[in-house]
């Protein structure tokens, strides 16, 4: 599995950021739509509600300056992690990271994880897999979302069998309901 750090060299390979909040959300927006689209995570670490919106701690500060190790690695993302990752480089990838800061602000799901925060608290509260699938697959059905970009691959099989293991898991009460 991909990790954050890796992601994030990805997109660096992909366009130049405009500074560290764009490079944050443009991570964190990867995983979101890809928990969406495939069930599974693109990177294990967690996304963490912070003042400036859902951030990956583990990223947070490594943007700050050149890394000689940030070089990207062609065999880090799978070719259909990297087409999730440039469907959301085309949708989001334009906007400024102060756009995107105020946007993640807008969305319910950060504002249920950021409540009750007072003062200069920064936050830590978890943004978890199930939210994240739960609020953008309303928001890919409502059509304001990125496109997913199809990848003519044959799927490895234990990758779609962990992928079918993730949604039997998500719909265990309903099959559980619509069996006889």
């Amino acid at each position: 599995m991909a990790t954050a750090v890796d992601v994030m060299r990805y997109i660096k390979s992909r366009l130049t950021p405009t500074g560290e909040v764009q490079l944050l959300k443009l991570v964190y927006y990867a995983q979101a739509w890809t928990v969406t689209w495939d069930g599974v995570p693109l990177f294990p670490e967690r996304v963490e509600a912070w003042r400036m919106g859902p951030v990956v701690p583990a990223i947070c500060r490594r943007t700050d300056g050149p890394d000689p190790t940030d070089g990207p690695d062609p065999e880090a993302l799978t070719p259909a992690e990297r087409a999730n990752v440039d469907a959301v480089l085309e949708f989001y990838g334009r906007h400024p990271g102060s756009c995107l800061s105020e946007q993640s602000h807008q969305e319910q799901l950060w504002q249920e994880a950021w409540a009750g925060r007072v003062g200069d608290d920064w936050g830590s509260e978890e943004i978890t897999h199930d939210s994240m699938r739960e609020f953008y697959t309303i928001v890919g059905l409502e059509g304001n979302g990125p496109q997913r970009n199809p990848v003519h691959q044959k799927a490895d099989s234990a990758e779609v069998l962990q992928v079918a293991a993730v949604n039997a898991e998500r719909w265990r009460e309903t099959l559980a309901i619509l069996a006889p």
